[in-house]
């Protein structure tokens, strides 16, 4: 095999090692690393605040990423809307109260998604970006 084959064969291989490399990092590897703020209250009582570095790409990743490295307690289920949070927590899990109407809510006064669709979407489908701050409260509803 002639030197300018191996070196065509070479180039080519290494061409396709950064196609397939970047056909990785968008499909399975990493998303962007980003500085989240997420606060949890009971009513008005404050019970998590905290800035928490993650590559996840949607809140409820980055739940579920949190309740796995134990910072937070969390309970959820799926509803036809998506995650839906039933319980959450640090030390205690404090969860919704149907009969006494309390059910866990959150909002963002800065995320993309959240603004421009005037609500939060839920969180397994809701796209996070450095900088976000999420308050999730739970409290009595009429």
């Amino acid at each position: 095999m002639s030197k300018t084959k191996k070196i065509i064969i070479a180039a080519s291989l290494l061409i396709l090692l950064f196609i397939g490399y970047g056909i990785y990092k968008i499909t399975l590897g990493d998303h962007d690393s980003k500085v989240i703020q997420i606060t949890i209250k009971n009513e008005d009582t404050l019970v998590y605040d905290q800035q928490v570095d993650t590559n996840a790409a949607t809140l409820g990743e980055l739940l579920e990423e949190l309740k796995e490295k134990k910072e937070i307690l969390l309970e959820s289920e799926q509803s036809t809307y998506g995650m839906y949070i039933t319980g959450m927590g640090v030390d205690e899990l404090y969860r919704q109260d149907e009969a006494g109407g309390k059910y866990w809510t959150y909002d963002s006064e800065n995320n993309a998604q959240c603004i421009k669709n005037s609500f939060c979407d839920a969180a397994d489908v809701l796209v996070i970006e450095d900088g976000d701050h999420f308050t999730f409260t739970l409290k009595a509803y009429e």
